[in-house]
């Protein structure tokens, strides 16, 4: 077994360990005893309900070289109440996803001409690229302009998990902070756990760490989703409220590059966006 398998096992682990210890017996119809020590679920408790044998899922919790079945894991992912993006997370954790496979590109991917000007072309609506660091590799003037600071961050701090938790002022821009922000740290959390040995993950949560005390809590609470495609809405100092929706889109030559493209949801925001284009705000194309 590799070091990057390893890795992978070791993170099942943890996070089938963090799912067990968000149940109480309660949940899942069992009682608890007046002198209970271990906090949610016990292991036993698990393997029960699961129809495995206290060994084997002692061992998958371990991280031990041991096959976990597509049929075993649905039973976890029932036993442990996982939601739909939990469940393809252990799925994907355990070699056994049904997704397509992901290529296995490292570090950061290359952007071609054609996805900038993509992204340039959406204007006056607001879109970036992000790879699967949640790396901002372009973005449009309207992208630039909703959060102002883009083009003067250097390269590394261009990062969606830096501007929601470290850069102070998109607390008050952002409506809704703190339930937006924890979402996209549980899809950015999903992401680092399917590529466990990348040091730029791991660079950036030190970072933002620096900057947001509480972060590191967060980080810690391992939670993952997938992208849900709701309203975001801002309070911008200039332009007033602005309200969006969002898509998400892969690019087709490369899974790990995902458009992140905001449209108007109302007229106001509409207007907003049209009165800036022309003006002192736009901002050059990158």
């Amino acid at each position: 077994m590799n070091d990057r398998e390893r890795e992978r096992r070791a993170v099942l682990g943890r996070f089938l360990r963090s799912r067990r210890a968000r149940l109480t017996p309660g949940d899942v119809g069992l009682t608890g005893g007046p002198r209970r020590r271990t906090p949610g679920l016990r292991r036993e408790e698990v393997a029960l309900l699961s129809g495995v044998s206290l060994s084997w899922y002692s061992w998958l919790e371990q991280g031990r070289p041991i096959a976990a079945s597509g049929q075993v894991l649905d039973a976890l992912a029932t036993t442990l109440r996982l939601t739909g993006a939990e469940r393809r997370h252990i799925f994907d954790l355990a070699g056994e996803s049904d997704a397509q496979p992901r290529p296995p590109a490292e570090g950061c991917p290359a952007v071609g001409d054609h996805l900038r000007a993509t992204i340039a072309a959406l204007a006056p609506n607001p879109a970036c690229l992000l790879d699967r660091h949640w790396d901002i590799l372009a973005h449009n003037r309207s992208e630039a302009h909703i959060y102002g600071v883009l083009d003067q961050l250097p390269l590394e701090r261009r990062n969606m998990i830096w501007l929601l938790f470290a850069w102070q002022p998109t607390r008050t821009i952002l409506k809704s902070w703190e339930s937006e922000s924890l979402a996209v740290l549980a899809q950015f959390r999903a992401s680092a756990d399917r590529h466990p040995g990348d040091p730029r993950f791991a660079e950036i949560v030190d970072d933002v760490s620096k900057a947001d005390p509480e972060f590191r809590n967060h980080w810690e609470q391992h939670d993952v989703a997938g992208f849900n495609p709701a309203l975001k809405r801002f309070d911008h100092p200039r332009l007033g409220p602005l309200t969006f929706r969002q898509a998400k889109l892969i690019a087709a030559e490369d899974p790990e590059l995902h458009i992140v493209a905001r449209y108007p949801a109302d007229p106001t925001t509409s207007r907003a966006l049209e009165a800036i284009r022309g003006t002192e705000y736009w901002l050059d194309d990158q």
